[in-house]
């Protein structure tokens, strides 16, 4: 008969969970950051709208990097 582990209770699995939930946030505010900022930098080159493509990029991608972990956040708190 195989033996059973003992399974580790909600605040241990809490606390194991932290680091993946930094670097989950970390991932979403950096992606939507580059990846809009990019984008910006593409637009400026394509239209000849230097620097005002990658300043806008820059900072919409910061504003949706902060609602994704606002909406993280509050999602798994109220999971709880």
């Amino acid at each position: 008969m195989a033996e059973q582990t003992p399974q580790p209770s909600n605040s241990e699995k809490s606390n194991d969970s932290m680091p993946n939930n930094m670097l989950g946030g970390a991932s979403t505010i950096s992606g939507s950051v580059i990846g809009m900022t990019l984008l910006g930098y593409y637009l400026d080159h394509k239209f000849g709208w230097q620097p005002w493509g990658v300043l806008c990029g820059g900072l919409l991608g910061v504003a949706i990097g902060m609602w994704e972990l606002w909406k993280m956040m509050f999602s798994r708190q109220s999971s709880r």
